[in-house]
Protein backbone atom coordinates (compact mmCIF):
# COMPACT_ATOMS: atom_id res chain seq x y z
CA UNK A 1 0.00 0.00 0.00
CA UNK A 2 1.24 3.36 -0.90
CA UNK A 3 1.07 6.06 1.88
CA UNK A 4 1.71 9.65 1.93
CA UNK A 5 4.19 11.44 3.77
CA UNK A 6 5.38 15.05 3.96
CA UNK A 7 8.23 17.39 3.98
CA UNK A 8 12.07 16.52 5.30
CA UNK A 9 12.58 17.16 8.87
CA UNK A 10 15.51 19.29 9.64
CA UNK A 11 16.07 19.03 13.48
CA UNK A 12 18.23 17.21 15.42
CA UNK A 13 18.87 13.65 14.59
CA UNK A 14 17.30 11.62 17.55
CA UNK A 15 14.68 14.02 18.61
CA UNK A 16 11.73 15.26 17.00
CA UNK A 17 10.10 18.65 18.44
CA UNK A 18 7.29 18.44 20.41
CA UNK A 19 6.85 14.56 20.79
CA UNK A 20 6.61 14.51 24.96
CA UNK A 21 2.77 15.00 23.72
CA UNK A 22 1.11 11.47 22.16
CA UNK A 23 1.36 11.50 18.50
CA UNK A 24 -2.47 10.72 18.50
CA UNK A 25 -5.38 10.69 20.80
CA UNK A 26 -8.63 8.49 21.04
CA UNK A 27 -11.99 10.12 21.77
CA UNK A 28 -12.72 9.27 25.51
CA UNK A 29 -15.31 6.81 26.01
CA UNK A 30 -14.70 5.52 22.91
CA UNK A 31 -14.58 1.99 23.94
CA UNK A 32 -16.67 0.39 26.86
CA UNK A 33 -14.52 -1.19 29.74
CA UNK A 34 -17.29 -2.91 31.20
CA UNK A 35 -18.12 -4.84 28.42
CA UNK A 36 -14.59 -6.86 27.33
CA UNK A 37 -16.58 -10.21 27.58
CA UNK A 38 -18.93 -8.82 24.94
CA UNK A 39 -17.93 -6.17 22.27
CA UNK A 40 -16.80 -2.97 24.19
CA UNK A 41 -20.48 -1.24 23.43
CA UNK A 42 -19.55 -1.07 19.70
CA UNK A 43 -21.23 -1.97 17.11
CA UNK A 44 -20.43 -4.34 14.25
CA UNK A 45 -19.79 -3.33 10.05
CA UNK A 46 -22.23 -3.89 7.46
CA UNK A 47 -21.19 -6.24 4.82
CA UNK A 48 -18.04 -7.61 6.91
CA UNK A 49 -16.98 -11.26 6.25
CA UNK A 50 -14.73 -13.69 8.50
CA UNK A 51 -13.47 -16.58 6.01
CA UNK A 52 -11.62 -19.56 7.89
CA UNK A 53 -8.58 -20.77 5.55
CA UNK A 54 -7.62 -23.51 7.67
CA UNK A 55 -8.83 -25.59 10.70
CA UNK A 56 -6.85 -27.66 12.83
CA UNK A 57 -7.70 -31.23 12.64
CA UNK A 58 -6.88 -34.23 14.17
CA UNK A 59 -5.11 -34.82 11.00
CA UNK A 60 -3.35 -31.95 10.96
CA UNK A 61 -0.88 -29.41 12.91
CA UNK A 62 -2.72 -28.52 15.53
CA UNK A 63 -0.85 -25.04 16.22
CA UNK A 64 -0.88 -22.09 14.13
CA UNK A 65 0.32 -17.78 14.56
CA UNK A 66 1.34 -15.39 12.71
CA UNK A 67 -1.08 -15.37 9.77
CA UNK A 68 -0.54 -12.61 6.81
CA UNK A 69 -2.37 -11.92 3.74
CA UNK A 70 -1.44 -10.43 -0.11
CA UNK A 71 -2.59 -10.28 -3.19
CA UNK A 72 -0.31 -11.72 -6.42
CA UNK A 73 -1.17 -11.47 -10.04
CA UNK A 74 -5.10 -12.28 -9.11
CA UNK A 75 -4.42 -14.77 -6.25
CA UNK A 76 -4.60 -14.33 -2.84
CA UNK A 77 -1.69 -15.47 -0.50
CA UNK A 78 -1.90 -16.72 3.35
CA UNK A 79 1.32 -17.54 5.68
CA UNK A 80 1.25 -18.73 9.22
CA UNK A 81 3.91 -20.60 11.07
CA UNK A 82 3.14 -24.21 12.19
CA UNK A 83 3.42 -26.78 14.27
CA UNK A 84 2.88 -29.79 15.93
CA UNK A 85 1.57 -28.78 19.07
CA UNK A 86 3.59 -26.20 20.46
CA UNK A 87 4.84 -22.29 19.82
CA UNK A 88 8.10 -21.62 18.33
CA UNK A 89 9.09 -25.49 18.87
CA UNK A 90 11.51 -26.94 16.60
CA UNK A 91 9.27 -28.69 14.54
CA UNK A 92 8.05 -25.38 13.51
CA UNK A 93 7.65 -24.73 9.66
CA UNK A 94 5.87 -21.99 7.63
CA UNK A 95 2.49 -22.78 5.39
CA UNK A 96 1.00 -21.14 3.24
CA UNK A 97 -2.42 -21.59 1.46
CA UNK A 98 -4.02 -20.05 -2.10
CA UNK A 99 -7.28 -18.93 -3.37
CA UNK A 100 -7.82 -18.15 -7.32
CA UNK A 101 -11.38 -17.26 -6.57
CA UNK A 102 -11.82 -14.16 -4.41
CA UNK A 103 -11.06 -16.10 -1.35
CA UNK A 104 -14.39 -18.40 -2.00
CA UNK A 105 -12.00 -21.38 -1.83
CA UNK A 106 -8.52 -22.35 -0.13
CA UNK A 107 -5.75 -24.92 -1.13
CA UNK A 108 -4.64 -27.33 1.60
CA UNK A 109 -1.59 -26.04 3.37
CA UNK A 110 1.61 -26.07 1.35
CA UNK A 111 5.21 -25.79 2.43
CA UNK A 112 7.14 -22.42 1.97
CA UNK A 113 9.79 -22.85 4.32
CA UNK A 114 10.15 -26.58 6.07
CA UNK A 115 11.58 -27.48 9.05
CA UNK A 116 15.42 -26.86 9.92
CA UNK A 117 18.10 -28.65 11.89
CA UNK A 118 19.39 -26.19 14.01
CA UNK A 119 16.42 -24.16 14.89
CA UNK A 120 12.98 -23.28 13.97
CA UNK A 121 11.04 -20.63 11.44
CA UNK A 122 8.46 -18.22 11.21
CA UNK A 123 6.25 -16.42 9.37
CA UNK A 124 7.69 -12.93 7.79
CA UNK A 125 5.26 -11.30 6.20
CA UNK A 126 5.07 -10.48 2.53
CA UNK A 127 5.94 -8.10 -0.27
CA UNK A 128 5.26 -7.77 -4.13
CA UNK A 129 8.14 -6.11 -5.99
CA UNK A 130 7.00 -5.72 -9.30
CA UNK A 131 6.69 -9.69 -11.02
CA UNK A 132 7.71 -10.94 -7.89
CA UNK A 133 6.60 -12.08 -4.64
CA UNK A 134 8.89 -11.81 -1.96
CA UNK A 135 8.39 -13.73 1.02
CA UNK A 136 10.51 -12.90 4.41
CA UNK A 137 10.88 -15.59 6.25
CA UNK A 138 12.59 -15.43 10.21
CA UNK A 139 15.22 -17.88 10.68
CA UNK A 140 15.32 -18.32 14.80
CA UNK A 141 18.70 -20.43 15.20
CA UNK A 142 18.99 -22.77 18.50
CA UNK A 143 22.26 -21.16 19.47
CA UNK A 144 21.81 -17.78 19.13
CA UNK A 145 22.35 -16.22 22.84
CA UNK A 146 20.22 -14.43 24.44
CA UNK A 147 16.84 -15.34 21.88
CA UNK A 148 17.51 -13.79 18.44
CA UNK A 149 17.07 -13.93 14.83
CA UNK A 150 18.11 -13.53 11.28
CA UNK A 151 15.91 -12.43 8.53
CA UNK A 152 15.68 -14.38 5.37
CA UNK A 153 13.35 -14.36 2.09
CA UNK A 154 12.13 -16.68 -0.25
CA UNK A 155 10.92 -15.30 -3.70
CA UNK A 156 8.69 -16.67 -6.68
CA UNK A 157 7.55 -15.17 -10.07
CA UNK A 158 4.67 -17.80 -10.36
CA UNK A 159 3.45 -18.32 -6.23
CA UNK A 160 4.08 -21.92 -6.74
CA UNK A 161 8.05 -22.25 -7.31
CA UNK A 162 10.40 -21.04 -4.23
CA UNK A 163 14.07 -19.36 -4.67
CA UNK A 164 16.48 -20.97 -1.71
CA UNK A 165 16.39 -18.78 1.22
CA UNK A 166 18.81 -15.82 1.44
CA UNK A 167 19.42 -13.34 3.86
CA UNK A 168 17.82 -9.91 3.68
CA UNK A 169 21.00 -7.49 3.44
CA UNK A 170 21.68 -4.19 4.97
CA UNK A 171 22.75 -1.21 3.06
CA UNK A 172 26.46 -2.13 3.98
CA UNK A 173 25.91 -5.69 2.38
CA UNK A 174 26.21 -7.35 5.86
CA UNK A 175 22.87 -9.85 6.65
CA UNK A 176 20.22 -8.36 8.66
CA UNK A 177 20.76 -10.03 12.60
CA UNK A 178 17.24 -9.37 13.21
CA UNK A 179 13.90 -10.32 13.31
CA UNK A 180 11.76 -8.71 10.33
CA UNK A 181 8.22 -7.17 11.16
CA UNK A 182 5.16 -8.58 9.15
CA UNK A 183 3.74 -5.05 7.14
CA UNK A 184 6.49 -3.17 5.14
CA UNK A 185 4.82 -0.02 4.36
CA UNK A 186 5.44 1.61 1.05
CA UNK A 187 5.46 5.38 1.03
CA UNK A 188 4.33 7.78 -1.62
CA UNK A 189 8.08 8.35 -2.74
CA UNK A 190 8.42 4.67 -3.25
CA UNK A 191 10.76 4.23 0.24
CA UNK A 192 9.68 1.13 1.89
CA UNK A 193 9.42 1.91 6.24
CA UNK A 194 9.29 -1.15 8.37
CA UNK A 195 10.66 -2.33 11.68
CA UNK A 196 12.69 -5.36 12.87
CA UNK A 197 13.73 -6.65 16.14
CA UNK A 198 17.65 -6.70 16.27
CA UNK A 199 20.53 -8.35 18.16
CA UNK A 200 22.03 -8.83 20.42
CA UNK A 201 18.01 -9.78 21.93
CA UNK A 202 14.96 -8.39 20.81
CA UNK A 203 15.38 -4.21 20.30
CA UNK A 204 12.63 -2.83 18.28
CA UNK A 205 13.74 -0.13 15.99
CA UNK A 206 12.07 1.38 12.67
CA UNK A 207 14.39 0.40 9.41
CA UNK A 208 14.02 1.72 5.99
CA UNK A 209 15.08 0.63 2.35
CA UNK A 210 14.78 2.53 -1.13
CA UNK A 211 15.52 -0.82 -2.93
CA UNK A 212 12.08 -1.53 -4.61
CA UNK A 213 12.87 -5.23 -3.96
CA UNK A 214 12.51 -5.13 -0.71
CA UNK A 215 15.53 -7.61 0.41
CA UNK A 216 18.34 -5.35 0.30
CA UNK A 217 19.51 -1.93 1.12
CA UNK A 218 18.00 -1.68 4.54
CA UNK A 219 19.14 0.89 7.11
CA UNK A 220 18.43 0.91 11.30
CA UNK A 221 17.14 3.75 11.92
CA UNK A 222 18.48 6.80 14.18
CA UNK A 223 16.04 5.79 17.05
CA UNK A 224 16.75 5.23 20.83
CA UNK A 225 14.34 2.09 22.53
CA UNK A 226 12.63 3.16 25.85
CA UNK A 227 14.87 2.27 28.77
CA UNK A 228 14.65 -0.94 29.92
CA UNK A 229 17.31 -1.58 32.82
CA UNK A 230 20.74 -2.77 32.62
CA UNK A 231 20.87 -6.59 31.23
CA UNK A 232 17.57 -6.17 29.32
CA UNK A 233 17.34 -8.97 26.48
CA UNK A 234 14.80 -7.11 24.85
CA UNK A 235 13.39 -3.74 24.13
CA UNK A 236 10.11 -2.51 25.87
CA UNK A 237 8.28 -1.70 22.73
CA UNK A 238 7.92 -4.56 20.41
CA UNK A 239 6.06 -5.29 17.50
CA UNK A 240 5.06 -2.38 15.87
CA UNK A 241 3.06 -1.42 12.64
CA UNK A 242 2.45 2.26 11.65
CA UNK A 243 0.19 4.74 9.49
CA UNK A 244 0.84 8.16 8.50
CA UNK A 245 -1.19 10.84 9.91
CA UNK A 246 -2.56 14.07 7.13
CA UNK A 247 0.67 16.28 8.00
CA UNK A 248 2.53 13.40 6.70
CA UNK A 249 4.19 12.52 10.03
CA UNK A 250 4.63 8.70 10.25
CA UNK A 251 3.12 7.16 13.46
CA UNK A 252 4.61 3.83 14.83
CA UNK A 253 2.62 1.86 17.37
CA UNK A 254 4.15 -0.69 19.34
CA UNK A 255 2.86 -3.56 22.03
CA UNK A 256 4.14 -2.75 25.48
CA UNK A 257 5.92 -5.44 27.05
CA UNK A 258 5.62 -3.50 30.01
CA UNK A 259 1.91 -4.20 30.47
CA UNK A 260 0.33 -0.64 30.90
CA UNK A 261 -1.94 -2.39 28.37
CA UNK A 262 -2.42 0.94 25.80
CA UNK A 263 -0.38 1.36 22.86
CA UNK A 264 3.02 3.10 22.78
CA UNK A 265 3.81 5.17 19.82
CA UNK A 266 6.86 7.46 18.02
CA UNK A 267 6.71 9.91 14.82
CA UNK A 268 9.02 10.38 12.05
CA UNK A 269 8.58 13.45 9.81
CA UNK A 270 12.05 12.39 7.22
CA UNK A 271 10.49 9.30 5.82
CA UNK A 272 11.79 7.04 8.43
CA UNK A 273 15.03 7.94 9.19
CA UNK A 274 14.89 9.71 12.45
CA UNK A 275 12.71 9.12 15.36
CA UNK A 276 10.76 10.83 18.55
CA UNK A 277 11.02 9.31 21.61
CA UNK A 278 8.76 7.01 22.18
CA UNK A 279 5.35 7.87 24.37
CA UNK A 280 2.40 6.39 26.08
CA UNK A 281 -1.03 6.28 24.34
CA UNK A 282 -4.50 6.28 25.94
CA UNK A 283 -5.23 3.89 22.96
CA UNK A 284 -6.43 0.42 25.12
CA UNK A 285 -4.43 -2.76 23.79
CA UNK A 286 -4.42 -6.05 25.13
CA UNK A 287 -0.41 -6.13 24.81
CA UNK A 288 0.33 -8.31 22.04
CA UNK A 289 0.85 -7.40 18.14
CA UNK A 290 -1.33 -5.42 16.32
CA UNK A 291 -1.38 -3.74 13.14
CA UNK A 292 -1.91 0.05 11.43
CA UNK A 293 -2.08 1.44 8.54
CA UNK A 294 -3.92 4.06 5.92
CA UNK A 295 -6.92 3.33 3.40
CA UNK A 296 -6.67 4.73 0.06
CA UNK A 297 -8.55 7.58 1.36
CA UNK A 298 -5.46 8.53 3.84
CA UNK A 299 -8.00 7.17 6.86
CA UNK A 300 -5.96 5.88 9.76
CA UNK A 301 -6.95 2.42 11.46
CA UNK A 302 -5.33 0.74 14.21
CA UNK A 303 -6.21 -3.09 14.63
CA UNK A 304 -6.45 -5.43 17.89
CA UNK A 305 -7.89 -6.03 20.83
CA UNK A 306 -8.49 -2.56 22.53
CA UNK A 307 -9.07 -3.78 26.26
CA UNK A 308 -6.74 -2.95 29.42
CA UNK A 309 -6.26 -6.42 30.62
CA UNK A 310 -4.51 -9.67 28.52
CA UNK A 311 -7.49 -11.14 27.02
CA UNK A 312 -7.28 -10.85 22.82
CA UNK A 313 -10.65 -9.98 22.36
CA UNK A 314 -12.78 -8.39 21.23
CA UNK A 315 -11.13 -7.57 17.70
CA UNK A 316 -11.73 -4.45 16.83
CA UNK A 317 -10.66 -1.54 14.46
CA UNK A 318 -10.11 2.04 15.21
CA UNK A 319 -10.58 4.59 12.83
CA UNK A 320 -9.38 8.72 12.07
CA UNK A 321 -10.15 10.50 9.34
CA UNK A 322 -6.97 12.74 10.38
CA UNK A 323 -4.52 10.54 12.18
CA UNK A 324 -4.41 12.11 14.98
CA UNK A 325 -7.70 11.90 16.49
CA UNK A 326 -9.54 8.55 16.47
CA UNK A 327 -13.08 8.54 17.37
CA UNK A 328 -14.70 5.87 15.01
CA UNK A 329 -14.23 2.20 16.38
CA UNK A 330 -16.15 -1.39 14.91
CA UNK A 331 -15.82 -4.32 16.67
CA UNK A 332 -14.95 -7.24 14.22
CA UNK A 333 -14.70 -10.56 16.58
CA UNK A 334 -16.35 -11.19 19.83
CA UNK A 335 -16.24 -13.06 23.05
CA UNK A 336 -18.47 -15.97 21.85
CA UNK A 337 -17.30 -16.32 18.27
CA UNK A 338 -14.82 -18.63 18.73
CA UNK A 339 -15.08 -22.12 20.09
CA UNK A 340 -13.55 -23.91 22.87
CA UNK A 341 -9.72 -24.75 22.67
CA UNK A 342 -9.71 -28.15 20.78
CA UNK A 343 -5.88 -28.86 21.73
CA UNK A 344 -3.29 -28.27 24.32
CA UNK A 345 -0.04 -26.86 23.79
CA UNK A 346 2.74 -24.34 24.75
CA UNK A 347 0.92 -20.41 24.60
CA UNK A 348 -2.01 -22.02 23.29
CA UNK A 349 -4.88 -19.84 24.78
CA UNK A 350 -8.64 -18.41 23.56
CA UNK A 351 -8.67 -15.25 21.12
CA UNK A 352 -7.50 -13.47 18.11
CA UNK A 353 -3.89 -13.31 17.79
CA UNK A 354 -1.64 -11.52 16.07
CA UNK A 355 -4.22 -9.41 13.20
CA UNK A 356 -2.30 -7.85 10.50
CA UNK A 357 -3.70 -6.06 7.62
CA UNK A 358 -3.39 -5.59 3.88
CA UNK A 359 -5.60 -3.37 1.32
CA UNK A 360 -6.99 -5.67 -1.14
CA UNK A 361 -8.84 -3.86 -4.16
CA UNK A 362 -12.18 -2.55 -2.37
CA UNK A 363 -11.13 -4.44 0.82
CA UNK A 364 -9.43 -4.04 4.16
CA UNK A 365 -8.37 -7.40 4.63
CA UNK A 366 -7.59 -8.39 8.75
CA UNK A 367 -6.21 -12.04 9.13
CA UNK A 368 -5.07 -13.67 12.58
CA UNK A 369 -4.86 -16.78 14.03
CA UNK A 370 -8.33 -18.07 16.26
CA UNK A 371 -6.87 -19.65 19.42
CA UNK A 372 -4.00 -20.60 17.76
CA UNK A 373 -5.82 -23.41 15.76
CA UNK A 374 -7.83 -21.40 12.98
CA UNK A 375 -6.45 -19.42 9.94
CA UNK A 376 -9.07 -17.11 9.55
CA UNK A 377 -9.15 -13.08 8.19
CA UNK A 378 -12.71 -10.59 8.01
CA UNK A 379 -13.52 -8.76 5.20
CA UNK A 380 -14.33 -5.16 4.89
CA UNK A 381 -15.56 -3.11 2.36
CA UNK A 382 -13.68 0.16 2.17
CA UNK A 383 -16.51 2.55 1.42
CA UNK A 384 -17.97 1.16 4.76
CA UNK A 385 -15.11 2.70 7.24
CA UNK A 386 -13.30 5.20 4.49
CA UNK A 387 -14.12 8.56 6.58
CA UNK A 388 -12.70 11.02 4.18
CA UNK A 389 -14.19 8.76 0.79
CA UNK A 390 -15.12 10.72 -1.96
CA UNK A 391 -18.85 10.33 -1.90
CA UNK A 392 -19.70 13.39 -4.10
CA UNK A 393 -21.14 12.76 -7.44
CA UNK A 394 -19.50 15.02 -10.46
CA UNK A 395 -22.45 17.81 -11.50
CA UNK A 396 -23.65 18.22 -15.15
CA UNK A 397 -24.55 21.67 -15.78
CA UNK A 398 -26.47 22.52 -18.95
CA UNK A 399 -28.30 19.91 -20.06
CA UNK A 400 -30.99 18.35 -18.01
CA UNK A 401 -32.32 14.75 -17.81
CA UNK A 402 -34.80 13.98 -20.23
CA UNK A 403 -35.01 17.00 -22.06
CA UNK A 404 -34.68 17.89 -26.06
CA UNK A 405 -32.42 20.03 -27.90
CA UNK A 406 -31.77 21.20 -31.59
CA UNK A 407 -28.84 21.09 -33.48
CA UNK A 408 -26.57 21.05 -30.72
CA UNK A 409 -25.89 21.18 -26.83
CA UNK A 410 -23.17 22.36 -24.70
CA UNK A 411 -22.43 21.38 -21.39
CA UNK A 412 -19.77 21.51 -18.57
CA UNK A 413 -18.92 18.80 -15.65
CA UNK A 414 -17.62 19.74 -12.35
CA UNK A 415 -15.50 17.27 -10.07
CA UNK A 416 -11.81 17.36 -8.62
CA UNK A 417 -11.29 13.62 -9.32
CA UNK A 418 -13.05 13.31 -12.80
CA UNK A 419 -11.98 10.24 -14.41
CA UNK A 420 -13.87 10.17 -17.67
CA UNK A 421 -16.87 11.32 -19.36
CA UNK A 422 -18.92 9.04 -22.01
CA UNK A 423 -22.10 9.18 -24.55
CA UNK A 424 -23.59 6.18 -25.18
CA UNK A 425 -20.71 4.67 -24.22
CA UNK A 426 -17.99 6.42 -26.07
CA UNK A 427 -14.86 8.69 -24.74
CA UNK A 428 -16.10 12.52 -24.91
CA UNK A 429 -13.34 15.26 -25.05
CA UNK A 430 -13.38 18.67 -23.65
CA UNK A 431 -12.82 21.46 -25.67
CA UNK A 432 -12.16 25.22 -23.51
CA UNK A 433 -13.61 23.18 -20.44
CA UNK A 434 -16.65 22.43 -22.41
CA UNK A 435 -18.75 18.72 -24.03
CA UNK A 436 -20.77 19.44 -26.69
CA UNK A 437 -23.65 17.09 -28.49
CA UNK A 438 -24.77 17.23 -31.94
CA UNK A 439 -27.61 16.11 -33.81
CA UNK A 440 -27.88 12.33 -33.69
CA UNK A 441 -30.80 9.54 -34.29
CA UNK A 442 -31.88 8.56 -30.73
CA UNK A 443 -31.60 8.65 -27.51
CA UNK A 444 -27.65 10.35 -25.93
CA UNK A 445 -26.89 8.72 -22.41
CA UNK A 446 -24.24 10.89 -21.13
CA UNK A 447 -21.88 9.05 -18.31
CA UNK A 448 -19.51 11.43 -15.84
CA UNK A 449 -17.69 9.33 -13.38
CA UNK A 450 -14.79 10.22 -10.90
CA UNK A 451 -12.16 8.10 -9.63
CA UNK A 452 -14.77 7.28 -6.19
CA UNK A 453 -16.74 5.80 -8.88
CA UNK A 454 -19.27 7.99 -8.20
CA UNK A 455 -21.78 8.15 -10.97
CA UNK A 456 -24.59 11.20 -13.00
CA UNK A 457 -26.40 10.05 -15.60
CA UNK A 458 -28.27 12.43 -18.01
CA UNK A 459 -30.17 11.54 -21.24
CA UNK A 460 -30.77 13.77 -23.37
CA UNK A 461 -32.20 14.19 -27.38
CA UNK A 462 -30.16 16.21 -30.15
CA UNK A 463 -32.44 16.82 -32.75
CA UNK A 464 -32.26 18.97 -35.97
CA UNK A 465 -34.33 22.51 -36.24
CA UNK A 466 -37.32 23.24 -38.36
CA UNK A 467 -35.47 25.72 -39.77
CA UNK A 468 -32.56 23.62 -40.96
CA UNK A 469 -34.72 20.83 -42.10
CA UNK A 470 -36.52 23.77 -45.21
CA UNK A 471 -32.79 24.72 -45.78
CA UNK A 472 -31.70 21.19 -46.98
CA UNK A 473 -34.93 20.83 -48.59
CA UNK A 474 -35.14 24.73 -51.11
CA UNK A 475 -30.99 23.44 -51.31
CA UNK A 476 -31.83 20.39 -52.57
CA UNK A 477 -34.35 21.68 -55.19
CA UNK A 478 -31.85 24.58 -56.45
CA UNK A 479 -29.49 22.03 -56.97
CA UNK A 480 -32.32 19.65 -59.44
CA UNK A 481 -32.63 22.47 -61.46
CA UNK A 482 -29.19 23.11 -61.93
CA UNK A 483 -29.02 19.80 -63.30
CA UNK A 484 -31.66 19.99 -65.29
CA UNK A 485 -30.29 23.19 -66.71
CA UNK A 486 -27.01 22.29 -67.47
CA UNK A 487 -27.87 18.93 -69.08
CA UNK A 488 -30.28 20.97 -71.67
CA UNK A 489 -27.89 22.86 -72.84
CA UNK A 490 -25.53 19.50 -73.73
CA UNK A 491 -26.59 18.64 -76.87
CA UNK A 492 -24.90 15.47 -75.99
CA UNK A 493 -26.58 14.56 -72.46
CA UNK A 494 -30.41 13.29 -72.96
CA UNK A 495 -31.98 13.25 -69.19
CA UNK A 496 -35.27 12.57 -68.42
CA UNK A 497 -37.51 14.83 -66.50
CA UNK A 498 -39.40 13.23 -63.53
CA UNK A 499 -41.36 13.65 -60.58
CA UNK A 500 -41.34 17.42 -59.16
CA UNK A 501 -39.33 18.71 -62.51
CA UNK A 502 -41.49 17.07 -64.82
CA UNK A 503 -44.73 18.91 -63.54
CA UNK A 504 -42.97 21.96 -63.06
CA UNK A 505 -41.82 22.12 -66.72
CA UNK A 506 -45.74 21.08 -67.39
CA UNK A 507 -47.14 24.47 -65.80
CA UNK A 508 -44.07 26.43 -67.52
CA UNK A 509 -46.00 25.30 -70.68
CA UNK A 510 -49.61 25.68 -69.76
CA UNK A 511 -48.71 29.62 -68.73
CA UNK A 512 -46.28 29.99 -72.28
CA UNK A 513 -49.56 28.54 -74.17
CA UNK A 514 -52.05 30.69 -72.46
CA UNK A 515 -50.35 34.07 -72.37
CA UNK A 516 -49.60 33.16 -76.64
CA UNK A 517 -53.91 32.64 -76.17
CA UNK A 518 -54.54 35.74 -74.64
CA UNK A 519 -51.87 38.13 -77.13
CA UNK A 520 -53.92 36.55 -80.03
CA UNK A 521 -57.37 37.95 -78.63
CA UNK A 522 -56.45 41.16 -77.26
CA UNK A 523 -54.88 41.81 -81.27
CA UNK A 524 -58.07 40.72 -82.98
CA UNK A 525 -60.41 42.53 -80.57
CA UNK A 526 -58.20 45.67 -81.47
CA UNK A 527 -58.63 44.86 -85.66
CA UNK A 528 -62.66 44.82 -85.24
CA UNK A 529 -62.49 47.73 -83.76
Amino acid sequence: MNIGIGSVFAGEQNTVPGTAEQPFVVTDGLFDQTKTESDLGLSKIEGAETVTVFTATDDTDHYCNGVVMTEFKGKLYTQWQSSAKDEDAEDTWVAYSVSDDNGATWSEPKVLVPTIDNGYCSSGGWFVSGDTLVSYINVWYSDTTPRGGFAYYVESTDGEHWSEMKPVLMKDGTPMEGIIEQDPHVLASGRIVNAAHFQPGLFAYPIYTDDPSGTKGWVKAQYICMEQGEGATTSREMEPSLFVNEDGTIVMTFRDQKSSFVRLAAISTDQGETWSETVSTNMPDCRAKQSAGNLPDGTAYLVGCSVNNKGRWPLTITLSSDGKTFDTAYVLRTHDEFPELKYTGKAKRLGFHYPKSVVIGDYLYISYATSKEYVEYTRIPLDAISLNADKEAPVISGIEDGAEYTDSVTFTVEDANLKSVTVNGEALTAEDGKYTLTVSDGQQVVVAEDEAGNKTVVKVMVKASANNSTEDTTTATDAAENTNTNSNSNSNVSTPQTGDTMMRVAAIMAGLLLASGLVIFAAGKKRRA
